[in-house]
């Protein structure tokens, strides 16, 4: 007779799936709390520390009391005075006091996590608001305006402790201790946090340009020969009397001379950038009929003031332009404006939004996403981009300092 509770033994199979659907779904759910600290770690911490701080009032405000605290503390100072070797009663003092603090410490059950608390945001907010913005990105000037905030910064905790603090625990000298340990985190922090971005940063650098010759080489079939075939094309040109053509060619050739050589590089002279790009937008509306329903504006504009840039910044919004955005039966536009002026460069462009009848070419984003990643590369704190898209009309606007 079967059993009830008998599984068939196919059954064994779809057990061993469910258990892998379910590990999958802990692993996604896993993914989502993380992501989620990660992106506000910084507010929950701020909650727990004041959640922290308010118990940590109580306990030594009211359930310990001031005037317990402090004969405890007296008690301990006397009994190490009472010692001969004075290197012996100074270590000893120390030892006893940091030992009773940390005894007193772990028995609120909120203090240690309370000054932690406190040491974290303290040294995140120096770290984001200050070191970075100050210390790493203004040079000289800005490292001389850190620390004079540090001086005015020491002297607000120290009076402002002070302030909190009843005046018959002076003789434990906390303002003071705490103003050094939260002035010392600060620095220690900022430092290795700085140190780790930076590696972070490096090892992402070489990862995007490891990537990027490997694509290029992908795409690559012999360079040189191409160069060679395209001069033996424009000198055809100028034989066979055709002006348009050889212009035409002279500029791919240079387009594509621009593309092996420059991004090799990290950075490349602001000038050839530039030419690059009014080779390739010149080489686009070639291929455009010049029609009433088309209208095309561009302005390119440098001071002249020697500068570098990374490759190829601004081309893929260009390119999404001229494809996405104009139509030869539709009414379209593209226009665009790109300055570069004390170092600063101004990229501003407006194009139509053509839709596709056949909807087979359509803006994956991947462009954008690709340019906002090099910017926050190369660029950190020194850049803006924003874009819309709203009535068919797609607008970019970056500033970058070079």
């Amino acid at each position: 007779m079967k059993n009830a509770l008998d599984l068939p033994k196919n059954n064994s199979q779809a057990i061993k799936g469910f258990d892998k659907v379910n590990k999958e779904s802990l692993k996604i759910q896993f993914s989502k709390v993380s992501f989620f600290v990660k992106e506000n770690w910084i507010w929950m911490v701020l909650g727990l520390t004041i959640i922290s701080l308010i118990h940590s009032y109580w306990y030594f405000q009211i359930e310990l009391g001031v005037d317990k605290l402090l004969s405890k503390h007296n008690s301990l100072l006397t009994k190490s005075s009472i010692l001969n070797s004075q290197v012996y009663k100074e270590s000893y003092a120390i030892g006893k006091v940091f030992g009773f603090w940390g005894a007193l410490l772990f028995k609120s059950g909120s203090g240690f996590f309370t000054i932690l608390g406190i040491t974290l945001l303290l040294c995140e907010f120096n770290y984001q608001l200050l070191f970075k913005n100050l210390f790493v990105e203004e040079g000289r000037k800005g490292k001389f305006f850190y620390l004079v905030i540090l001086v005015f910064f020491y002297g607000f905790i120290y009076l402002f402790l002070s302030a909190l603090t009843p005046k018959r625990l002076e003789v434990m000298g906390l303002p003071k201790f705490f103003t050094n340990l939260w002035l010392i985190s600060m620095v220690v922090y900022s430092y290795f946090a700085y140190a780790s971005e930076s590696y972070k940063k490096i090892r992402e650098l070489a990862f995007q340009k490891t990537k990027a010759e490997l694509v290029a080489l992908k795409a690559q079939i012999n360079p040189h020969f191409l160069f060679n075939v395209l001069n033996n094309l424009y000198g055809q040109a100028i034989v066979e009397d055709s002006p348009k053509t050889a212009s035409g060619i002279e500029r791919l050739s240079r387009i594509m001379r621009h593309v092996v050589e420059e991004t090799k590089t990290e950075r490349s002279p602001i000038e050839k950038e530039l030419k690059f790009v009014e080779d390739f937008i010149e080489l686009q509306k070639m291929r455009i009929p010049d029609r009433p329903n088309i209208k095309l504006s561009t302005e390119i504009f440098w001071d002249g003031e020697p500068a570098n840039i990374a490759p190829l910044l601004v081309i893929p919004f260009i390119e999404n332009a001229f494809k996405f955005g104009i139509s030869v039966n539709n009414e379209s536009f593209f226009d665009m404006r790109l300055r570069v002026e004390n170092k600063i460069l101004l990229f501003e462009s407006r194009n139509s939004i053509v839709k596709k009848a056949d909807k087979l070419e359509i803006g994956t984003g991947t462009g954008l996403e690709n340019t906002r990643r090099r910017l926050d590369l190369y660029y950190p704190g020194r850049y803006s981009l924003i874009t819309t898209s709203e009535n068919e009309v797609f607008e970019v606007k970056m500033q970058v300092k070079l």
